[in-house]
């Protein structure tokens, strides 16, 4: 199968690894990985500032690139809601509204991807670990819920899933409402960060670059050495964690 990457922008800027991870994955599961370089940004965080029309015109910019794409995969829950959902929100001509209904059918976030077309079944990895798993907003809300993501992760050999009781509560991120309102953001963060630690996890891992971020500036600010990663960096056995091994 032909697959398109879309690599968000915290991912191409801050967290590239996370990317390669993606693609990994991809090509183990018999994926022909397609990377167009002209890509930009999903146009999220100016949609979520209240800037519709910048947001608007790397819409177009996105549904140029991908229009003769087969399916686009992307690793970041939030950015699949902005182009399946919120693009039919913008100011488009009709023309290209008809472009986003063709290409919100066929974008994907990866362990939706994964499921969807039964590929998950051809992952083989093995990480002995115990992981605390955080359930990033978009992805459980837009993405394809928990599911899909549970399942992928069930394919690994070796790692002791655990989830806190707060493990569906938002990490306090939120793009730009991290920036307009630092303390609640840091507050949220480090509720969820505590009750993950608690469980005594050898890693930490999520599905959204921005949440990966948030939670690492806050485990790093209390001197906390536990790594939080991209749950496609444990499918392609691209992470070691502290205190882990793999088999």
């Amino acid at each position: 199968m032909r697959v398109s990457l879309f690599v968000p922008c915290l991912v191409d800027r801050f967290l590239p690894e996370i990317g390669l991870a993606c693609a990994k994955v991809l090509e183990e599961v018999g994926c022909s990985v397609e990377l167009d370089r002209r890509q930009t940004c999903c146009g999220q965080p100016p949609f979520n500032a209240g800037f519709p029309a910048e947001a608007t015109h790397l819409a177009r910019r996105m549904l140029s690139v991908f229009k003769d794409a087969g399916v686009v995969v992307a690793p970041s829950g939030s950015c699949v809601a902005m182009v399946r959902d919120a693009f039919g929100d913008l100011d488009l001509t009709e023309t290209e509204f008809a472009a986003w209904k063709r290409l919100r059918e066929r974008t994907f976030e990866l362990s939706e991807f994964l499921v969807a077309n039964g590929l998950h079944v051809r992952l083989r990895p093995r990480f002995k670990a115990r992981v605390a798993v955080h359930r990033t907003c978009h992805h459980l809300r837009h993405a394809g819920g928990e599911g899909p993501l549970s399942e992928v992760l069930a394919r690994v050999d070796g790692m002791e899933p655990v989830e806190s009781a707060e493990a569906r509560e938002c990490c306090g991120f939120g793009g730009v409402f991290s920036m307009k309102l630092p303390e609640l953001s840091v507050a949220m963060g480090k509720r969820r960060l505590d009750g993950m630690l608690a469980l005594g996890p050898d890693v930490i891992a999520l599905a959204d670059a921005g949440c990966i971020l948030h939670l690492r500036g806050i485990a790093s600010a209390a001197g906390i050495d536990v790594p939080v990663v991209h749950y496609a960096q444990l499918l392609s056995d691209t992470v070691l964690p502290a205190g882990g091994r793999r088999g």
